[in-house]
């Protein structure tokens, strides 16, 4: 295996993968803690912007939709557009509370693009708790949210649905954008951080040099507009945790910080400073990660693309977080790619050709909904400690993929994001989040996936995803091309992108 320095080497390697159990390193055995089930590594793959609707229409047993309602009563038929695509829809907090409509679902027909100034609370920043100060899109865009992604371009995520399991009503566990979905992620909550940083392309948290954040106060805005228990957006500081902002948030625990302090060991992908989504080290906006010896140790390894290179040094840890570079994100906009599946899919073949396949849980989320369509409505949960709804938001997709998930099973229970933070906990034995405090975070009303995976089962025998483009067998190994985009797909010039 050495001959290949990636471990897209993945694909490519002899050594034993769907059959041997996991064999470690003995410099890297020291830093792992067996678990009670045959989990003894979870790798949670975060991709960007989309939501079930989109990205798996018409997935057969699946709840999906091939319509969708307009705020006026109009009814849209979803289109088909590419994976790539050159537009960014709206998708910040107050977005979801115009797609949410008070439970209705209807008003994805109205993006948002700008504060139009008519009102005299329209100031600069705080327009934003005011649908009277919206400048909305008219028509071709208010039909954009209401497509989904050509099948062929994702096949790899249909493929890995159908050999392992799909969760048909995940959520994301806030109901905004990225920064706040990325806390969930780690920490449970977001510290009522709504929206993304104010210097948006990066970098968000502690070593932002001058930003602010918005954050979700319980209370109708002056002159009220919602009910207040959807809260308001006050203007607050760089985010960077834990901070006294909307209540008494003395500490900010994240899995992170339970893992070292149960001695094993954890690993989070991301690009280096500066180079496309390096913005997604959501570790940055956490003080006692950021100004502590898990960000030199290695704990934080740049760029993504490590995480190959991980697995074939037999050095994955026992949890990984795993962020994408642009290309292959899946995120709309500027930076807009068809890398996405076949980036998830080079992971998982490294690790079902590896000697970890045994003992891997491989958790695919995406973020948050993107501002596409979704026809379920989610649940709405007070945050405990302002009592503001600050989740759940639309569905997006999940998949896992183990030789323990239940073969071709698709999950109708309910998960959201923070669902891979209790089966972290329940996988190492760890605790709440809020232990020591008065408060439930979201690790705790989440479940575990606990439907989808059967421990008892023969484990399955390891079939490798079909790549859309084969990597080179050359060292240094590079990541294949992206695959071309459909030329049949409608192409149109679209408004400034509004990012993450």
């Amino acid at each position: 295996m050495k001959k290949l320095s990636m471990a897209l080497i993945f694909a490519l390697s002899a050594c034993g993968g769907s059959g041997g159990t996991s064999i470690l390193s003995s410099a890297n055995a020291a830093h792992h803690r067996t678990s009670s089930s045959p989990i003894q590594h979870i790798v949670i793959i975060m991709q960007e912007n989309r939501s079930f609707d989109n990205m798996f229409y018409g997935y057969p047993g699946a709840n999906t939709a091939t319509t969708g309602m307009g705020h006026d009563g109009t009814v849209y038929p979803l289109k088909p557009i590419n994976l790539a695509y050159a537009h960014d829809q709206n998708h910040y907090h107050y977005q979801f509370l115009l797609d949410f409509d008070n439970g209705k679902g209807d008003g994805f027909d109205q993006q948002i693009y700008g504060n139009n100034g008519s009102q005299k609370y329209c100031t600069k920043e705080l327009w934003v708790n005011y649908p009277p100060c919206y400048l909305i899109h008219g028509p071709p865009f208010n039909k954009e949210p209401y497509t989904y992604v050509i099948q062929a371009q994702v096949q790899p995520y249909w493929d890995m649905a159908k050999q392992y399991a799909l969760g048909d009503n995940t959520f994301s566990s806030n109901n905004g954008p990225t920064f706040a979905s990325h806390q969930y992620m780690i920490a449970g909550r977001s510290g009522h951080a709504s929206d993304i940083p104010s210097l948006g392309g990066g970098p968000w948290g502690c070593d932002a040099p001058s930003e602010w954040e918005y954050y979700l106060k319980y209370g109708a805005a002056d002159p009220p507009q919602y009910d207040p228990i959807f809260g308001h957006e006050i203007k607050g500081p760089d985010p960077c945790f834990p901070i006294k902002m909307t209540g008494p948030d003395s500490t900010y625990t994240t899995i992170a910080d339970e893992l070292d302090n149960a001695g094993i060991s954890w690993r989070y992908y991301v690009q280096p400073p500066k180079i496309d989504s390096w913005w997604l080290n959501a570790f940055d906006a956490v003080k006692s990660i950021r100004y502590g010896p898990d960000w030199s140790n290695g704990d934080i390894s740049s760029p993504d693309t490590n995480v190959l290179s991980d697995i074939d040094n037999g050095n994955l840890q026992s949890v990984s977080w795993v962020m994408p570079h642009g290309h292959a994100s899946d995120h709309p906009g500027g930076g807009s790619g068809n890398c996405g599946p076949d980036w998830v899919a080079l992971i998982v073949n490294a690790i079902g050709k590896s000697q970890y396949w045994n003992s891997t849980a491989v958790i695919v989320m995406w973020d948050e909904w993107g501002g596409w369509y979704d026809h379920v409505i989610p649940q709405q949960y007070p945050d405990p400690i302002t009592g503001a709804n600050e989740g759940l938001g639309f569905r997006v997709p999940l998949l896992v993929v183990s030789p323990y998930a239940k073969a071709g099973y698709i999950s109708h229970q309910q998960h959201e994001i923070a669902s891979s933070i209790h089966f972290i906990r329940e996988t190492f034995d760890l605790p709440p989040l809020g232990t020591g405090t008065k408060y439930h975070f979201a690790d705790e009303r989440a479940d575990g996936f606990d439907d989808i995976f059967d421990f008892t089962q023969k484990p399955i025998k390891f079939k490798a995803i079909k790549l859309a483009k084969e990597p080179p067998v050359t060292k240094p190994v590079k990541l294949p091309p992206c695959p071309k985009v459909n030329k049949d797909a409608e192409k149109q010039v679209w408004p400034p992108e509004i990012d993450y």
